[in-house]
């Protein structure tokens, strides 16, 4: 038990949250950085009589919560509800140990030898979408942030069942779309009318689920009576077995962690490359440095696995666009208990956001940190920063399993398109959209020119 003396909560908002509701729904990272400057890096946010809501910005908080005392915290209702709709009880949204067990049996799943014979499958999606471009005229102008999606639902459902769901007449595609609105719809308005509501929305995601649901037991049914040579996530996951019991995954858990996956891999993948074009467009010295690699390590032709360690700028570009703008901005947690951080008391049963966005930003622990500058992951300057200052993945335990996929694809897109094609970006205003992964919110409008 902490002892009474200890019992100090941080600073933070005098009053109650309900008065800042608005400004915290229209701009969170705005109403976030706004009291993180004010209050400084762990900030008390009361909501109502003896439940508070906490802000956590600063490495020393991430470490103890998702590494060294992660089992004091879980993800918070708010989150697992609307996921679990339509993930059930996959990776996202599991906890304890159910998830552990979980974890150990899928973690060699994403050996880097099984991601590695997926990426012909990411590279001849992104050569169908080159080909596409190739035949569009000089100078088209496109919504790149939309560009991107189709591309990574087509790497997402070929390399995990090897089904192309990005088609927009496809069923499966159509019914993901649907429950993948509905999720982000329920995380972003509370409350909502409950699911046993018969209104046209619940039960348009009910039907949503169901088409899902037949198609990917289905495909888990077909796999099992007839096993295949796919080199696809879903026949690894079919022959993975826990290391003590032996026993495999039932059908129910294949089907969740299929949706889990679909889900987490083309979302995140798409924003952070949203982002990276955004970016490139600004910098056209950054551009012609990448462009310079490219052409020194692949020389006009496509990208091999073997070539991948020496995209060393493109890797940085990368990594420093998830620092900026990371997809998964802010990480909720409920305290299953009473515990301390730094001295500061955090009651059982509060919420802490530890926020990505803002320790990615953390001057203490970068230099210029609104500038975008890929030395920043020069090794040199890695080994200088306290481990828990970049987390885009998350950390500890429960660190993203799909890290080395994502960034293998992000990789391949960006030096596969960018050797082939310059985006120049049109006059437009770009805002945040933090409604479910840091996306901007009305795309990146680019025109498309052919490099000579």
């Amino acid at each position: 038990m902490l002892q009474a003396t200890k019992k100090r909560l941080p600073a933070g908002l005098r009053g109650y949250l309900f008065f800042n509701a608005t400004e915290i729904k229209n701009d969170p990272i705005g109403f976030y950085n706004r009291v993180w400057h004010q209050y400084g890096d762990i900030v008390c946010l009361p909501i109502l009589p003896n439940y508070n809501f906490f802000l956590a910005a600063h490495p020393d908080y991430v470490e103890h919560m998702l590494s060294t005392h992660q089992e004091r915290y879980a993800k918070p209702d708010i989150i697992k509800k609307p996921f679990s709709l339509l993930m059930g009880q996959g990776l996202v949204v599991a906890e304890g140990d159910y998830w552990l067990k979980h974890r150990a049996v899928m973690q060699p799943v994403f050996h880097q030898k099984y991601i590695e014979s997926l990426f012909s499958t990411m590279l001849s999606c992104t050569e169908s979408l080159i080909q596409k471009w190739e035949k569009k005229p000089d100078g088209e102008v496109i919504d790149i942030a939309a560009a991107m999606m189709p591309l990574t639902l087509k790497i997402a459902g070929l390399t995990l069942f090897s089904t192309d769901i990005s088609d927009e007449e496809s069923v499966f595609g159509k019914a993901f779309r649907t429950g993948f609105e509905f999720v982000s719809y329920k995380m972003n308005n509370l409350p909502t009318e409950p699911m046993w509501a018969p209104t046209p929305r619940n039960l348009r995601f009910r039907q949503a689920v169901q088409t899902l649901d037949d198609l990917v037991f289905d495909i888990i049914n077909n796999r099992r009576q007839n096993p295949t040579d796919n080199h696809d996530l879903l026949s690894l996951l079919l022959a993975a077995q826990d290391e003590v019991t032996g026993e495999g995954m039932t059908d129910k858990q294949l089907r969740d962690e299929v949706i889990t996956l679909l889900v987490a891999g083309h979302e995140t993948v798409s924003s952070a490359l949203s982002w990276t074009w955004y970016i490139l467009g600004q910098h056209p010295d950054i551009g012609a440095n990448l462009l310079l690699e490219l052409q020194a390590v692949l020389n006009g032709s496509s990208i091999t696995y073997d070539k991948l360690p020496q995209l060393q700028y493109t890797r940085r570009i990368i990594d420093e666009t998830l620092r900026l703008y990371p997809p998964a901005w802010g990480m909720p947690r409920i305290a299953l208990e009473d515990d301390e951080i730094k001295g500061y008391f955090i009651p059982k049963g509060s919420t802490i956001n530890i926020c990505q966005y803002i320790v990615h930003r953390h001057p203490e622990f970068w230099d210029n940190p609104e500038k975008f500058d890929p030395d920043n992951f020069l090794p040199s300057k890695v080994n200088q920063r306290p481990k828990f200052a970049y987390f885009p993945f998350g950390a500890g335990q429960r660190i993203c399993i799909g890290k080395s996929f994502a960034l293998m694809e992000a990789t391949i897109i960006l030096a596969s398109i960018f050797q082939r094609f310059r985006l120049e970006l049109v006059p437009q205003q770009i805002e945040l959209d933090p409604t479910f992964t840091l996306r901007p919110k009305n795309g990146v409008k680019v025109k498309v020119w052919k490099r000579s």
